[in-house]
């Protein structure tokens, strides 16, 4: 059973440190000596009955979590995309900022997760896809609708003086 305190704000295994790491979710901070989890992957545990977060001797629901700790708008959907991958069977772990995940299967891949009629600009979009990129990761985007469903859209960078004509 995997045991989650909260420590300085951050989400700390206190046990079940072979089943975080079986997982593949987390990241060893030296500092606390431990690892340390993102909110979704904590919402990943108490979902589907792996762990419990505890705090003040008290036991938190899923509810809890996202009440007392959330502190942004892409909590939620993180979750679910990060849910929905993993029951695909995608190893998926929390990536680099507060909307993105990371999965490798058949390669290195860079989830970037938004809610559908959410708008995005198209500066933070070129500028995420130059990221995942510049990282070696293939950018896919995650957009959860109204019922929590997912679709996955795969990017793709493309300069017009790269393409080549093609003779039909």
């Amino acid at each position: 059973m995997i045991v989650i305190t909260v420590k300085d704000g951050k989400f700390v295994v206190s046990s079940g440190f072979s089943e975080v790491k079986e997982l593949n979710i987390g990241s060893y901070v030296k500092s606390l000596g431990s690892i340390v989890l993102d909110i979704s992957e904590v919402a990943y545990i108490i979902y589907k009955g792996l762990g419990k977060l505890v705090v003040n001797s008290e036991e938190l629901s899923l509810d809890d979590l996202f009440t007392k700790y959330s502190k942004s708008p892409n909590d939620w959907i993180k979750f679910v995309v990060l849910h929905d991958l993993r029951e695909r069977g995608r190893r998926a772990r929390a990536g680099f900022s507060d909307n993105s995940l990371i999965y490798e299967y058949n390669g290195k891949y860079l989830v970037y997760v938004c809610e559908e009629n959410s708008p995005i600009t198209p500066n933070d979009l070129v500028n995420w896809l130059s990221s995942a990129l510049s990282k070696g990761y293939q950018p896919l985007i995650a957009v959860v609708d109204a019922h929590g469903d997912v679709t996955y859209y795969e990017l793709l960078n493309v300069r017009a003086h790269e393409l080549k004509e093609v003779i039909v």
